[in-house]
């Protein structure tokens, strides 16, 4: 049986059979906030650095576009989203190309999704191959309601012998619309984790001359151009932390009702994120580019019995590799076309050819980035500009030294051409993404406007 060969791979007894999965994604979560990843000072996510310490930790993980709704189809699909092509309020996931759910599913799997973000409408295509699939019925719903509703369908839930994938999605640390009426910051936290900051959620600091607080006033700050004091793009980012503490307090909540449920040690536990945010590193905020604070996502596997507990992988990977990790410690074989790889084996300290990361902008659909080695490219097709930065020496991406070597410039634009060759022939081969009226309502719409997801 395919199920009980992947888990002996993991060195589980091959009498236990395919492992619980469990798949959480933290929307908008920076790799560089999570304490394991930050270094000194205080960390701002004990529950998780707990975690890491059961777990393997990938140090140099990547979304492929900083958007929620093609990035957690990628991770669905095992494929980039220029082939997927879902990436659009009217696309819906072409019906040929199969998702994580289904395959799981059809493996005999018991399939809970339960999700807070309208662009995780299931209409778009997540919901298929759920025996269960629940978007929360608000604009944002912080963690603690998830974790709530997640923990009664988790006790609601019959023993019927298959095992289970369960995927849960958090919005902390998006930027705030949801209580829009009452918290006027960029970002939510109760009022405990804004203490020692000088603000309240009323405070009208980030609220600009025509009334647009919160999210509009990041939205308005990057569309006017508009210059603001060091100060201030501190204290957001300060906001934006402590969004980060309250949601880990909340996945420290969701392990301890794992294991409360006995849905923690014979679990494959895997944690990441969909995208960063931006703090103006590179002139804006909210997430949009393809720079470091926008795609570098943290990425913790606790293995069934926190097996390789401790290990950190240095290779880059990237969340296409999702699918087909899954997939592998359930013993069920990838679909074809997928693009992403099993992690397994780097898991495993086995040796694997060197691994580059694929990515795009949000908005401007001709501008990618590729991370090969220490390099980083960025580059825009129809303009003709590379940028070039040392990762190494520049982990930030700061400093282009495009025009000091042009050798490795034309080295990595020739890769990253191939690549979005290789992704548009693929794309033409598998079924195109249905397009028709729209997924989300106008009400819908407009909630998502307001934080800057729609124009």
């Amino acid at each position: 049986m395919l199920a009980v060969a992947a888990v002996a791979l993991l060195s589980c007894a091959a009498e236990t059979g395919p492992p619980d999965i469990v798949l959480v994604s933290l929307d908008t979560l920076r790799r560089d906030h999570v304490g394991l990843d930050a270094g000194g000072g205080r960390s701002l996510t004990p529950a998780l650095d707990a975690l890491a310490a059961e777990s393997v930790v990938f140090d140099d993980a990547w979304a492929q576009v900083p958007f929620t709704l093609p990035s957690h189809m990628s991770i669905f699909t095992g494929l980039y989203p220029d082939v997927h092509g879902v990436d659009r309020k009217t696309a819906r996931l072409a019906a040929a190309v199969p998702t994580l759910p289904e395959l799981l599913r059809t493996a005999g799997y018991h399939t809970v999704g339960l999700v807070s973000n309208l662009w995780m409408e299931g209409d778009f295509g997540f919901a298929r191959g759920f025996d269960h699939y629940e978007r929360l019925p608000y604009g944002l719903v912080y963690a603690d309601r998830v974790n709530r509703r997640a923990f009664e369908l988790l006790d609601a839930r019959g023993d019927d012998g298959r095992p289970l994938f369960l995927f849960l999605h958090y919005i902390d640390p998006h930027s705030d619309f949801f209580k829009a009426g009452e918290n006027a910051l960029p970002y939510y936290a109760p009022a405990a984790f804004l203490e020692g900051l000088g603000v309240t959620p009323a405070s009208r600091e980030f609220c600009d001359p025509a009334g647009g607080c919160a999210t509009e006033f990041l939205i308005a700050a990057d569309r006017d151009s508009r210059p603001l004091p060091e100060a201030t793009v501190e204290r957001i980012a300060a906001l934006y932390g402590r969004g980060v503490a309250y949601l880990d307090g909340e996945i420290g909540e969701l392990v301890a009702g794992l294991r409360q449920r006995s849905l923690w040690d014979d679990s494959l536990v895997l944690v990441t994120s969909d995208h960063g945010e931006e703090f103006r590193e590179h002139g804006r905020f909210v997430h949009v580019q393809p720079y470091v604070e926008s795609l570098a996502v943290p990425l913790l596997i606790k293995l069934p019995r926190a097996q390789r507990a401790g290990t950190r992988v240095a290779a880059t990977v990237e969340t296409v590799d999702y699918l087909p990790t899954l997939l592998d410690a359930a013993g069920v074989p990838p679909p074809s076309p997928v693009q992403g790889r099993s992690l397994l084996p780097l898991v495993r300290g086995e040796p694997q050819p060197e691994r580059s990361a694929f990515g795009r902008d949000k908005l401007d659909r001709q501008r990618f980035a590729l991370r090969l080695g220490r390099s980083t490219l960025v580059h825009h097709l129809e303009t003709g500009r590379c940028e070039l930065y040392d990762r190494i020496d520049d982990p930030g991406e700061r400093l282009d030294i495009a025009n000091r070597r042009p050798q490795a410039v034309d080295a990595m634009r020739a890769t990253l051409l191939a690549i979005i060759d290789a992704n548009r022939a693929l794309a033409a081969k598998i079924a195109a993404p249905q397009v028709g009226a729209d997924v989300l309502t106008e009400d819908e719409a407009a909630k998502l406007r307001a934080i800057g997801y729609l124009e």
